[in-house]
């Protein structure tokens, strides 16, 4: 869903229009736009846009100093503060006083459209929440996304916690089909030497638990997603009686790595809610696989370098790379539990759960 309202405030111009034309407006946003903090609040106090992102550094009003004024205000606009490495006790502040997420420059043009899908959902669950009749359905709606959004924080610790790639595959399946409410799912990933994708888990209708094998091939669909890089919800191919199938890609910074896969019962089509679900659920598996992966390498390294006859005097570069890149991974799937489970309490108070 896009047409939400944005408003930017940065004062370095190149980096306003970039976001704005390259990055917003592709999508369907509508943008407007300010240069300082100043204009900035009097923009978001006068035309109360759907979000704000907006940078840490800004003259005459700094991005906390502008969150805080909204907060008196007591205007509830979801506000992405934009910053650069180190700024890290600055965002920790921003989310104390309100802000939805922080994004670290230069950042990925999905990493910042994937930050605004999640800062708008609550905004979007407002709307839906105002449109519906009755008090106790209302409830109802919040309660079951707040324990989607739960189940999601939980399934992503399990996750980063598994460093069996089978593991991770069955239990993504798992996962997609209890958050979907599915009939059937599939895991797809790319072999990282023949380039082919290959069917790697499964779980049909009448099986009681996913399961792991290797297969090449994919339907049309998940070729598809794994092509365009985005999520694509549409009828099954081949099939007898019209059925759904959702495909969410996996991928790490610009790197496909296979994709996730659901088919919805009869009774239960899928919504614009499940295709989010599984693209949080996708970017959790992800991230997972990278850290197997890296994880499986440093112990071939290890039990090689054990069978050397003279110790090595230090660890290889390309070595202390992996390492570092283990632990950016894990700090990823923390931000991204946190930003799930920071998104929860938000509806907890939305609609009065406990």
């Amino acid at each position: 869903m896009s047409g939400e309202k944005i408003l930017i405030i940065d004062d370095r111009r190149e980096n306003l229009l970039f976001l704005a034309d390259s990055v917003l407006r592709p999508e369907g946003y509508r943008v407007i736009t300010a240069m300082d903090g100043k204009q900035g609040l009097d923009k978001a106090l006068a035309e109360n846009p759907d979000l704000i992102i907006t940078d840490l550094k800004m003259p005459r009003l700094s991005g906390l100093e502008l969150i805080a004024a909204l907060r008196k205000a007591k205007r509830n606009i979801p506000v992405i503060l934009t910053t650069f490495y180190g700024s890290e006790q600055a965002a920790i502040e921003a989310f104390r006083l309100g802000a939805k997420d922080y994004i670290v420059k230069p950042y990925e043009i999905k990493d910042m459209l994937d930050a605004v899908e999640r800062a708008l959902l609550e905004r979007r669950l407002q709307r839906e929440t105002a449109e519906m009749q009755a008090g106790v359905e209302v409830i109802h709606h919040l309660e079951e996304r707040v324990r989607q959004l739960h189940s999601l924080c939980s399934i992503g610790k399990a996750v980063a916690a598994l460093h069996d790639l089978d593991e991770v595959l069955r239990v993504t399946v798992e996962a997609a089909m209890y958050l979907t409410d599915a009939a059937s799912g599939q895991f797809f990933l790319i072999n990282t030497q023949t380039q082919q994708v290959e069917v790697r888990a499964v779980r049909g209708p009448s099986d009681s638990r996913a399961r792991c094998f290797r297969q090449p091939g994919a339907d049309p669909l998940t070729l598809q997603a794994l092509r365009g890089g985005k999520a694509v919800l549409a009828d099954v191919p081949g099939s007898q009686e019209p059925a759904k199938r959702l495909v969410a890609p996996l991928r790490a910074g610009n790197k496909t790595l296979g994709a996730l896969a659901v088919d919805a019962k009869k009774a239960r089509p899928f919504d614009e809610n499940d295709r989010y679900l599984m693209g949080l659920l996708a970017d959790f598996a992800a991230v997972a696989v990278v850290n197997v992966r890296l994880i499986e390498d440093l112990r071939d390294r290890v039990a090689l370098a054990a069978e050397q006859p003279a110790p090595a005097p230090s660890a290889p570069p390309d070595m202390e790379d992996s390492i570092q890149e283990a632990e950016r991974l894990s700090r990823e799937l923390r931000n991204l539990a946190a930003a799930a489970q920071v998104l929860a309490a938000k509806l907890q108070v939305v609609g009065g759960v406990t």
